[in-house]
C-alpha cells in the first residue's frame, strides 16, 4: 500500500510540472513529455483492482399478513437504529480487515444514523423563542453592530504563494492583507482677495503672477548659461 502511495504521489508530481512547464512556454518536447506523463497516469490507474460488487440475492415474494400490515412503531424504529448503530461501531473498531469500499459503506450509514439521531434530539430540545419587536433606530444599530455590519472597514486582501511571491496555478497559496498607501494631502494656498475684487479676478492675476515669475527665472537662465 505503501508503495502505491509512493508511486501516486511520484506521478502526479511529474504531472504537475509538466503541465506548469507546457503552459507557461509551450513547446512540442514539452507537450510530449506531458502526454508520457498522462498516460502514465493512466495506465497506474487502470493497474489498481477494483472491487466488483456482489449480486443482490433474489428473496422469494411472500404475501403480507395483516399483521404485517401494520405500521411498525416508532420505539421498534429506533430500537433497529441503536442497534444496528452499535453493530457497525463494533465492526469498525474491531480491527478486521475490511476493504476499503465495505468500510467507506459502514461510515456511510453510521454518519445517516448518528445524523437521524441528532435530529431527533434537537427536535425535542427546540422550543419556540419568541423575538422582540425592534422599534427604534438604535435597536438595528445594536444589531447591525452584533452581525458586524456598518462597523469598520473591509480588509482588502490577495492571494500569494507561500514564500509570498505571485501566486501560480496548481501551487498551495496564502491570504495576505494589502497595505493602502496613505494619502498626501496636497497643501492648501490661501488667497487674499482685493478691494471690490472677485473670485476668477483674483485667480487670473494669480495666474498671470505665476506665468511672469516663470518667464524671469527664465530669462535669468539663459542670461546665465549664454556663451555671449
Amino acid at each position: 500500500m505503501s508503495t502505491t502511495l509512493e508511486q501516486k504521489q511520484v506521478l502526479l508530481k511529474t504531472l504537475k510540472k509538466a503541465v506548469n512547464s507546457f503552459v507557461y512556454s509551450p513547446s512540442e518536447e514539452k507537450k510530449s513529455n506531458l502526454s508520457e506523463a498522462m498516460a502514465s497516469l493512466s495506465s497506474f490507474i487502470d493497474s489498481i483492482d477494483v472491487p466488483t460488487p456482489e449480486p443482490p440475492k433474489k428473496e422469494a415474494k411472500k404475501k403480507p399478513s395483516k399483521a404485517s400490515k401494520s405500521k411498525p412503531s416508532k420505539k421498534s424504529l429506533t430500537s433497529k437504529e441503536s442497534d444496528r448503530k452499535s453493530e457497525i461501531e463494533a465492526l469498525l473498531s474491531s480491527g478486521k480487515k475490511m476493504k476499503r469500499a465495505e468500510r467507506s459503506v459502514l461510515n456511510k450509514e453510521l454518519f445517516a444514523l448518528l445524523s437521524a439521531e441528532k435530529r431527533k434530539t434537537s427536535k425535542k430540545s427546540k422550543k419556540a423563542v419568541r423575538r422582540p419587536k425592534r422599534t427604534s433606530a438604535n435597536g438595528l444599530e445594536l444589531t447591525q453592530a452584533k452581525d458586524g455590519i456598518g462597523v469598520g472597514k473591509a480588509k482588502k486582501t490577495k492571494a500569494v504563494a507561500l514564500d509570498g511571491s505571485q501566486a501560480m496555478p496548481f501551487e498551495p497559496r496564502k491570504e495576505v492583507e494589502v497595505v493602502e498607501p496613505k494619502v498626501r494631502k496636497k497643501p492648501f494656498a490661501k488667497v487674499t482677495l482685493l478691494p471690490g475684487e472677485s473670485v476668477e479676478e483674483c485667480m487670473a492675476r494669480l495666474r498671470s503672477a505665476q506665468i511672469e515669475a516663470e518667464r524671469l527665472e527664465a530669462e535669468a537662465l539663459i542670461a546665465d548659461t549664454a556663451p555671449f
